[in-house]
């Protein structure tokens, strides 16, 4: 049986890792990271809040949507830990898998990580992957290498402070708290479009972990291409900066949306998307650009939804210019409430894992060369 399948973000969603709040922490300062508020285990009341609208969320996708849910173990992430590199108070929560695990086709790739609260992370996903692994005799369950997190991987004057000046300096030349000792990359920076993954550069990705991960998947035709948004000095994960909407048909082009305040590089954007089979419009800018208290994600979270096919979202339920945007378009909104969960990391997107979709792999940039002549057309979804 197949279970791991899954290359884009939008064919029918068939089954899905979905993140717990149990034992959520806020990490301590560590290299590459300031916390804006206290640190430690986030209060039990809001917890339950988010404890609520999640498991409000593995139900709407179980009967609505019918799609099998997977939970991770509920780990004790209040416990200190201790390498030979680092030593750390706590740790920080299996809330967001999408951070974690980055699923390619047939495969499931533990990334690196790149702070120090998240490094064992991905052991509350082990039962899920062990299971899978037993089951499903083609997947493949990889772990990038563990970096050391030793400081010496980290540009320690980097500016910590999100809004502070000097950060212009860094992030339009790709200076990042994380510098290029030792690859690594969170798995969020990674947006899948068929045969090309697109990776941004940022806060948690290095170009060597995005290096990585091409020389890992070139072998298999897929091909790499890295991405930058200048204008946003506090770049962390690319699923609230480039969104797609709508696939591409033999009819239309697809959609893919991003923030107007912080678009990607031009140079970037016509290298990849130019003479492609996809536009890029602007996000609707959200109701409110205030986040719920001790929310440490933008606004942008107003487009961190769900596809659960090529025309049903889920998508927060106050999230409306999205909501119009995505209903105009011929997309059928299913609307929950998430904004409880907003302070664990994300929202919908983030604290999902597709692991199967019904559909294969396509190419969806014939602009791009070197394209297998069997992978030479785009497919169509209609």
């Amino acid at each position: 049986m197949n279970i791991v399948n899954s290359y884009n973000e939008w064919d029918p969603l068939e089954e899905i890792i979905l993140g717990v709040p149990d034992f959520w922490c806020r990490p301590q300062k560590e290299p590459g990271y300031l916390p804006p508020f206290r640190t430690g285990k986030e209060s039990d009341e809001h917890i339950q809040k988010a404890a609520l609208q999640i498991d409000n969320l593995e139900r709407v996708l179980r009967f609505q949507c019918n799609v099998t849910v997977r939970r991770p173990d509920k780990i004790d992430f209040t416990q200190p830990v201790r390498t030979p590199f680092f030593s750390i108070e706590h740790q920080h929560g299996a809330s967001c898998p999408r951070d974690t695990l980055l699923v390619i086709g047939n495969e499931i790739i533990e990334s690196t990580m790149s702070s120090r609260a998240r490094y064992f992370e991905s052991m509350a996903y082990r039962t899920i992957l062990n299971d899978y692994f037993e089951k499903d005799k083609d997947m493949l369950w990889t772990m990038a290498p563990k970096p050391t997190m030793s400081e010496n991987m980290y540009n320690l004057d980097f500016p910590l402070e999100i809004n502070c000046a000097e950060r212009k300096d860094w992030i339009p030349n790709y200076k990042y708290p994380i510098n290029e000792a030792e690859p690594c990359f969170d798995a969020a920076e990674v947006l899948r479009l068929g045969k090309d993954l697109i990776v941004q550069q940022s806060m948690t990705a290095n170009r060597k972990g995005i290096d990585w991960i091409r020389r890992h998947v070139k072998s298999r035709g897929y091909r790499v291409h890295e991405v930058h948004f200048p204008e946003d000095l506090d770049p962390v994960h690319i699923d609230a900066s480039l969104v797609p909407l709508i696939p591409p048909t033999k009819e239309r082009k697809g959609i893919l949306i991003t923030p107007p305040d912080r678009p990607l590089r031009k140079d970037d954007k016509d290298k990849i998307f130019k003479g492609s089979s996809w536009e890029i419009i602007d996000a609707p800018f959200p109701n409110s650009m205030i986040v719920p208290e001790f929310c440490e994600s933008t606004a942008w979270l107003s487009i961190n939804m769900l596809m659960v096919g090529p025309d049903k979202a889920i998508v927060e339920e106050t999230e409306l210019p999205l909501i119009n945007l995505l209903e105009s378009l011929g997309i059928k909104c299913i609307r929950v409430p998430y904004r409880d969960a907003y302070r664990f990391g994300g929202s919908i997107h983030c604290q999902t894992l597709d692991v199967r979709r019904n559909g294969e792999r396509y190419n969806y940039f014939p602009n791009i060369p070197n394209i297998d002549s069997n992978e030479n057309q785009t497919h169509d979804n209609s």
